[in-house]
């Protein structure tokens, strides 16, 4: 290897990544975003449970004192829907050991509160400070659910991420430490990319080197640098990258790379 590497630019790796575009939209698109937006619904709906108390329900409804309450306020959260009833939030106060306390509780049951008023009384259960309303289950959104959101997409997405990352390492590789040769053009033949964009666009370049030990070998190396087709011809020379851990990898040297990293290499 070299001792120094070369310098190597976000947008070059960016026009690396551009190579193979369907496995950089796919490893993105569906690992990326699904957990982008699993996170944002996790912050929302946690934010949501912040509004009452958590309590255990069975231990407070098993050892917990019968208390009588006033509701002070009921708000039904109209934004939220869940299985098409809208969640409940009943804020009452009690008096407990000459203690004034308010609590709130939330539960999705609207036909069972439906006839509840501000200023009736409340049957509540209350065990070491906290409470529960008597013959109400409290609803608690399990925001667990929303990990298991992205796991599909992620299924589906993270070999192509994989493949895209692995390549694009062995490309960066190549471009920080490989050794420079002349590869002798075989053949050039332009690739189409995805339609409208072009993105994936350029050229898949075979040639032929020898190294050091005599060993002749056939390459393939696709880039986006179309300059190659108007600068060389078949049987001319050209750039290339070769593993100094396996001289049967390499690529042709991108000039248009070659130029805004200041690698000083060559090309005629």
């Amino acid at each position: 290897m070299n001792n120094t590497p070369r310098k190597v630019k976000f947008s070059t790796i960016i026009n690396i990544l551009k190579k193979k575009p369907i496995s950089i939209i796919f490893g993105f698109g569906f690992t990326v975003f699904p957990l982008f937006i699993a996170t944002i619904l996790l912050i929302i709906f946690s934010s949501l449970g912040n509004e009452t108390p958590k309590v255990d329900y069975e231990l407070i409804s098993s050892q917990g004192k019968e208390i009588t309450a006033e509701i002070i306020d009921i708000e039904t959260q109209y934004n939220v829907t869940i299985n098409g009833v809208h969640p409940t939030i009943i804020s009452y106060q009690y008096s407990e050991n000459g203690k004034e306390t308010e609590s709130k509780y939330k539960v999705l049951e609207e036909r069972k509160i439906e006839k509840l008023e501000i200023g009736n009384s409340l049957q509540i259960k209350e065990l070491n400070g906290n409470s529960i309303v008597k013959g109400l289950k409290p609803y608690d959104f399990q925001v667990g659910f929303l990990l298991l959101f992205p796991i599909p997409f992620l299924i589906i997405g993270l070999p192509f991420l994989i493949y895209s990352i692995r390549n694009l390492k062995k490309e960066v590789k190549l471009y920080k430490f490989g050794k420079v040769f002349k590869g002798k053009i075989v053949s050039m033949i332009p690739k189409s990319g995805l339609p409208i964009s072009n993105v994936g666009q350029g050229i898949i370049v075979h040639y032929e080197y020898e190294t050091i030990s005599g060993k002749k070998i056939i390459g393939e190396s696709f880039t986006t640098d179309f300059s190659i087709m108007s600068d060389k011809r078949k049987d001319d020379f050209v750039p290339i990258f070769v593993s100094a851990e396996n001289k049967e990898k390499s690529c042709v040297v991108p000039k248009l790379q070659s130029l805004r990293n200041n690698w000083n290499i060559e090309f005629e």
